[in-house]
């Protein structure tokens, strides 16, 4: 995969897990991806899941997909 072609623009990865926004956001920033699903995990237990479900759900509709 282009990595480069994410850093320019936020996009979700095609064939990630769950819609590929977590993978997405981490290649845009480039972290390692374990990072970003862990700040989310650990958001969803905060905030009592259904606002991080909610946002995550928002986000894999508003991100267009990038290349494969």
């Amino acid at each position: 995969m282009r990595d480069y072609e994410y850093r320019k623009k936020l996009q979700r990865v095609p064939n990630g897990i769950i819609f590929g926004v977590a993978e997405g956001i981490a290649r845009y920033l480039s972290m390692p991806v374990w990072v970003v699903r862990a700040l989310w995990i650990l958001a969803a237990i905060v905030t009592g899941f259904f606002p991080a479900a909610v946002l995550y759900l928002i986000l894999a509709i508003a991100l267009p997909a990038g290349p494969a």
